[in-house]
């Protein structure tokens, strides 16, 4: 019996690392779904309570409290959501998990809109569009402001399901496993997602890659709480 649970589970991690919401939680080393703090703890949430983030958004003490609560609310009002996947089958899982964590951040986003000024909300966004990656070009707002071509759209989605895939197998060979505490696994991670956004940019037209520079700012480096690990984001 207990085999057969760790079977599960490790079939059930596969698919999580296999999904396109699985790039954006990697990057940024809180898991969206359960990640720290519980349901919903990545994505924008998981960036305003990250302290390096915090800092760069210049919070105060008040702002940092009222961002706080605003974050837990959202949070808690779709915990139970989130408590409800866990039994749903593997595709409907994914895609709904998906689509929740859409939702979480945008109500995030939302409920902190009065508490942030409009200079904070544009780093916030650009932040997480660094912390997204490739994942971002198949957002229907970024694929206006770059103005990609249908051509470029079928290109980055094929791109993108490919690096998908190489995840899956790195987890398969033991890879994901290493994600928290560096080592081999993490250098292979953080390889592929650079090739992957280097495969991107050179669909790109000069114009569409300074739109894209635009839209992410300078390069922001991330400080994890977890033996002050860091991550580089693209550039």
């Amino acid at each position: 019996m207990r085999r057969v649970s760790k079977t599960i589970l490790a079939l059930g991690l596969a698919v999580v690392l296999a999904s396109p919401a699985f790039a954006q939680r990697r990057g940024q080393g809180q898991g969206q779904g359960r990640g720290p703090g519980g349901p919903g703890g990545g994505g924008i949430a998981g960036l305003l309570q990250n302290e390096s983030v915090q800092k760069e958004l210049k919070f105060d003490k008040e702002e940092t409290d009222k961002v706080k609560d605003a974050v837990q609310k959202v949070r808690d009002k779709h915990a139970d959501d989130f408590a409800k996947l866990r039994d749903a089958p593997q595709e409907e899982r994914r895609q709904k998990t998906q689509e929740l964590n859409k939702m979480v951040s945008e109500e995030t986003l939302k409920a902190v809109s009065g508490i942030l000024s409009a200079d904070q909300l544009k780093r916030l966004k650009q932040i997480e569009l660094q912390q997204v990656g490739v994942q971002a070009f198949t957002r229907a707002d970024v694929q206006k402001t770059l103005s990609l071509t249908d051509e470029q759209k079928e290109a980055i989605k094929t791109i993108d399901e490919e690096a998908a895939k190489k995840r899956q197998e790195l987890f398969q060979q033991g890879g994901g496993r290493r994600q928290g505490g560096g080592g081999q696994g993490q250098s292979q991670m953080a390889t592929l997602r650079k090739e992957t956004m280097e495969k991107v940019q050179k669909l790109l037209t000069a114009d569409q890659k300074k739109a894209w520079k635009d839209l992410t700012g300078d390069t922001f480096e991330i400080q994890r709480p977890q033996g002050g690990r860091r991550q580089q984001q693209q550039e």
